[in-house]
C-alpha cells in the first residue's frame, strides 16, 4: 500500500461519503423507529405517567391542544431514538475517515474514549430518566396538586424529558475532559485542586444555564457533576512524568 497522501479532492469525496453514509443510516433507522413509535412514547413517558398514575389511583392520559402536536412529538422521538441508535455508527464512520492520519497507539486512545464516552453518556441519561426525571415531576405535581389540575402537554413534557437525558448525558463527559486538559498540558489537575472552589461555582453556573429555569433541576445536574469532578480529580493524579 503507498503512503502517499491523497489530493485534497480525495478527502472531500470521502468525508461526503461519511456524511451520506451517516446521514443515510439515521432515515432509514427514524423509519424503523417510527413503525414501533408507540412503544418508544411509552417508554419515553413512563416517568410522567406512572407518577399521574401513582397519584390518582388509575391511568392518566396526556394532552395536546395543537393538531399536529402528537405527530410532530413521534417525529422527534423517533429522530432522537434514531440519533442515538445510530451514534456508534457515526462514529465509527468518521474514525475509519481520520484513521489513516493516526500512529498506532493514537487509534488506540481514539477507540479508548470513544468507548468510554459513550458509556458515560448512557450512564447520564439513565441517571437523568430514572432518578432525577421522576423526582422532579413527584415534586411538582404533589407540590402543585392543591392549586390546580395538571394536564400535561405531550410536546412540551416529551421535550421537557429528552433534553434532561441529553444534558446529563453530555455534563457526564466531564471526566474525560478533565483527562483531556491534563493530557494536552491546558489545565492540571493540579491546577483544578488548587482552583476547586473556581470549579464548583462553574459547575454550579452551567447547570443554572442549560437545565430547565427551576432550582430543583439546577441541584440535580450540579450535585452529580460536583461528585464526577472531585472522583476525576482524585483519579487522575498527577506523576512524575506528568501524566494522568
Amino acid at each position: 500500500m503507498s503512503d502517499r497522501p491523497k489530493p485534497l479532492f480525495e478527502h472531500i469525496v470521502e468525508l461526503r461519503s461519511v456524511i451520506v453514509n451517516s446521514a443515510c443510516a439515521i432515515v432509514v433507522s427514524m423509519v424503523l423507529c417510527y413503525l414501533v413509535i408507540d412503544s418508544i412514547f411509552d417508554f419515553v413517558a413512563s416517568p410522567l405517567t406512572e407518577i399521574l398514575k401513582s397519584i390518582d389511583g388509575q391511568p392518566s392520559k396526556l394532552v395536546y391542544t395543537s393538531i399536529s402536536e402528537i405527530f410532530s412529538t413521534h417525529l422527534r422521538i423517533a429522530f432522537y431514538s434514531s440519533l442515538t441508535l445510530c451514534f456508534p455508527y457515526i462514529i465509527l464512520q468518521f474514525w475509519k475517515f481520520i484513521r489513516p492520519a493516526l500512529s498506532e497507539n493514537e487509534n488506540k486512545i481514539i477507540i479508548r474514549i470513544i468507548f468510554a464516552a459513550s458509556i458515560l453518556f448512557i450512564i447520564g441519561a439513565a441517571f437523568a430518566f430514572y432518578i432525577v426525571i421522576p423526582n422532579l415531576f413527584t415534586m411538582f405535581i404533589k407540590h402543585n396538586s392543591n392549586y390546580a389540575d395538571f394536564l400535561p402537554k405531550i410536546g412540551e413534557n416529551m421535550s421537557f424529558i429528552i433534553l434532561l437525558m441529553f444534558v446529563f448525558g453530555l455534563s457526564f463527559q466531564m471526566p474525560l475532559l478533565i483527562l483531556a486538559l491534563d493530557r494536552l498540558k491546558i489545565l492540571r489537575v493540579s491546577t483544578m485542586k488548587k482552583l476547586w472552589r473556581e470549579v464548583i461555582l462553574a459547575i454550579v453556573i452551567l447547570s443554572a444555564i442549560v437545565t430547565p429555569p427551576d432550582a430543583f433541576s439546577m441541584f440535580f445536574l450540579a450535585t452529580p457533576l460536583i461528585l464526577l469532578f472531585i472522583i476525576s480529580v482524585l483519579i487522575c493524579r498527577d506523576k512524575s512524568n506528568e501524566k494522568c
